[in-house]
């Protein structure tokens, strides 16, 4: 028997949250993070000079994780638009603005990557490419804080949904504060942003168990249509 099209689209939504995931915290902790030595200029362009095919992997996984992103916002919303029109279109605006804004910031990376290997004597190269770094970082947490928006109105429709996972809508509903709060450090108090890090642990668990959720037989009789 051929998959029936919400089916489909549950499990391919679910894969590509785990591509997410698995790129996003791969290129930020496993690959760039280890290159990086905060307010030492130096140090980290030795670093990713000596690691350059780490951190140019770093860069193509976060381009991997937006591209993902767009579709997955796209999936999402065909999947929950029947539970609320309204609401999973606003999910998936500010799901796509996160997108766009981190699109851009890759800037940021290729910038600090081409100062470092470029030929010839620039001065104060390590410097200019650590501000660029610096701006990736203040670039990414803004760009969640539309991410942020998103999981609040994911977590409506999870709450209200019949059939839909309460559970995953009340960690949704706690994770979304944690990245708003986390730009909005980032904008007001910079100095105090590593005060909000081990939080984000409830954003990596919430993320997952919708990204398990929608790879399960559960989710897809959940997103099933309805009979009028």
């Amino acid at each position: 028997m051929p998959t029936r099209p919400h089916a489909l689209q549950a499990r391919s939504a679910g894969l590509l949250y785990l591509v997410i995931i698995a790129a996003g915290l791969g290129a930020e902790l496993a690959l760039r993070g280890p290159l990086l030595a905060p307010g030492d200029a130096l140090a980290t362009a030795e670093n990713i000079r000596a690691g350059l095919g780490a951190f140019r992997l770093s860069l193509l996984l976060d381009l991997v994780m937006i591209l993902c992103d767009v579709a997955l916002a796209c999936l999402l919303y065909l999947l929950l638009a029947p539970f609320s029109p309204v609401i999973a279109v606003l999910m998936a605006a500010f799901r796509m603005v996160q997108a766009a804004i981190l699109g851009a910031n890759l800037f940021n990376q290729t910038m600090a990557l081409n100062l470092l290997t470029l030929p010839g004597d620039l001065p104060g190269r390590e410097a200019l490419a650590l501000a660029h770094l610096e701006l990736q970082a203040q670039g990414y947490d803004l760009g969640l804080a539309f991410f942020g928006l998103s999981c609040g109105l994911l977590a409506v429709i999870l709450l209200r949904g019949p059939g839909l996972p309460r559970i995953i809508g009340w960690l949704m509903a706690g994770a979304a504060p944690v990245y708003v709060a986390g730009a909005v450090l980032r904008i007001m108090a910079p100095d105090m942003t590593g005060l909000i890090e081990p939080a984000y642990l409830l954003p990596v668990v919430a993320e997952l168990a919708f990204c398990l959720w929608l790879l399960s037989a559960r989710a897809t009789r959940g997103v099933a249509p309805r009979s009028s």
